[in-house]
C-alpha cells in the first residue's frame, strides 16, 4: 500500500511540474475533469477515450481507498450517486443513509454497475 501511494504521490508531483510549465510558457492546456462526464458516466473508460478525442491534455482522476486497501478511481467517497449499490446491497448503508467506498471489497465494487448520476433522495436519474 505504501509502495502505491509513494507512486501515486510521485505522478502527482511530476504532472504538476509539467502543467507548471505548460501554463508558464503561455500554453493552453484542457484537463478532463472526470473524463467527458457531462456526455458519459464519469470516470468510465468511454468518457475518458472521449476526452481524450475532444482533445483533453490530461485527465485528472480522483482515487478512494476500498476496504481491502485497494485505490479505485470514484469522484466521490460514497457509491450511491452513480452505482446501482443500493438496489445491490441495501442492508449496507450507514446510518446517513450513504454507502461509502471504504466498505466494500473491489470485487464488490466491480460488481456494480455505474450509471449517470443519482439522486440520493429518490433514486432517479439526475
Amino acid at each position: 500500500m505504501k509502495s502505491q501511494l509513494t507512486a501515486l504521490m510521485s505522478g502527482m508531483v511530476l504532472a504538476a511540474t509539467a502543467l507548471s510549465f505548460s501554463a508558464v510558457a503561455g500554453e493552453k492546456i484542457v484537463i478532463a475533469h472526470r473524463g467527458a462526464s457531462g456526455y458519459l458516466p464519469e470516470h468510465t473508460l468511454p468518457a475518458k477515450a472521449m476526452a481524450y478525442a475532444q482533445g483533453a491534455d490530461y485527465l485528472e482522476q480522483d482515487l478512494v481507498m476500498t476496504k481491502d486497501d485497494r485505490l479505485v478511481v470514484l469522484h466521490d467517497h460514497y457509491l450511491d450517486r452513480v452505482t446501482d449499490v443500493a438496489q445491490r446491497f441495501p442492508q449496507r448503508a450507514r446510518k446517513d443513509g450513504r454507502f461509502y467506498a471504504i466498505d466494500f471489497t473491489l470485487a464488490e465494487i466491480k460488481s456494480l454497475k455505474f450509471t449517470e448520476g443519482f439522486e440520493p433522495k429518490d433514486g432517479k436519474n439526475v
